[in-house]
């Protein structure tokens, strides 16, 4: 059994309702499946990228000189801090958000400037984002879109505005692991000069256990990154993972996704507690004083979800949107420890 501290930060064994990992709802496309089962690992060549950067570029709408795959976006996100960051340098975040920015940030030195929006409904807009930028004057800027935990969308159209307003020796960076899965589905910043996207495969593939995603840049600046990472980053598997994926999401899948959303968040209000308006695949929610204790009480009853301190939200939870049957076995967990 899962202890009681990793299941706080996420992860559970099997059997277990997984709702503190944030992936595709409908699980992982046959072709993948396949791809990935047909992956061989006894040469040098199955760890060629380029086969799957082409046809990720072509996916993406970019010319394949602007995307390099990584593994995952946190080798994409260890690679932009590596290879643009000197000590002192500040890097500005969009909270609160995923920690991992400020990390890696924290590593090379740098200065961590964080703009959060407030509570309830965590709204934050580009230009207030800009405002912030124009007097700390970062090295860096850091969006989450839609972001991790809140689920809040700043959208594409006003990132690529701020990316323009930013000083000329700095970059926009933009997490879009969770852009696929809003409706309608968002453009992105995906070869804007000024930006550096970022997208991760793991999450709308629903294929936690091979990290894969990829990057896109100006050609110029994915030579700075490729110049600091290590050979052979990114595994067979997941070169053939990516070599048959698609970082879009049906329309079909995505009115499933908003209708399991809003159920979602009618039975964490049901509960007593309050959902934030949400366009990713999960939902954040104010549990108050006693969130952790709630979260260890359905641990017990062998459903995780996520508890927010470490995003610093200590009475808040973070909740996947799964299918009907998994709101079911929650609405029924949710009832039971909380009479």
């Amino acid at each position: 059994m899962a202890s009681t501290l990793s299941v706080e930060h996420g992860g559970a064994p099997a059997g277990w309702l997984e709702l503190s990992a944030n992936l595709a709802p409908h699980g992982t496309p046959s072709a993948v499946r396949d791809a990935i089962a047909r992956s061989t690992y006894s040469s040098y060549a199955d760890l060629d990228p380029r086969e799957a950067e082409r046809h990720l570029a072509r996916d993406a709408g970019v010319d394949p000189s602007w995307l390099m795959l990584t593994a995952g976006a946190t080798e994409a996100l260890r690679l932009v801090t590596d290879a643009l960051l000197d000590a002192r340098d500040v890097v500005l975040l969009a909270g609160p958000t995923y920690g991992e920015y400020a990390r890696l940030a924290e590593r090379r030195g740098a200065r961590i400037d964080e703009l959060r929006a407030r509570p309830p409904r965590f709204e934050l807009r580009a230009s207030e984002i800009a405002r912030c930028a124009a007097a700390t004057r970062p090295r860096l800027v850091v969006v989450c879109d839609p972001n991790n935990p809140t689920g809040r969308l700043t959208g594409s159209a006003a990132l690529r505005a701020l990316a323009r307003s930013l000083p000329q020796d700095a970059h926009l960076v933009v997490d879009e692991s969770f852009l696929p899965f809003t409706e309608p589905c968002q453009r992105g910043v995906a070869g804007h000069p000024r930006a550096i996207a970022v997208r991760s495969l793991t999450k709308v593939l629903a294929i936690p256990g091979i990290r894969v995603g990829y990057v896109v840049a100006t050609p110029a600046l994915l030579e700075r990154l490729r110049a600091v990472r290590d050979p052979w980053a990114v595994s067979a598997q997941a070169c053939a993972a990516a070599s048959v994926a698609s970082w879009k999401v049906s329309a079909a899948a995505l009115r499933d996704l908003a209708r399991w959303r809003s159920a979602t968040a009618r039975i964490l209000r049901a509960a007593g507690l309050a959902p934030v308006p949400s366009r990713a695949p999960f939902v954040l929610a104010r549990a108050g004083p006693g969130a952790r204790t709630l979260v260890r009480a359905l641990a017990r009853r062998h459903v995780a979800v996520r508890w927010c301190a470490s995003f610093g939200l200590p009475e808040h939870i973070r909740v996947a949107v799964r299918p009907p049957d998994a709101q079911t076995r929650l609405a029924v967990a949710l009832r039971a420890v909380r009479t």
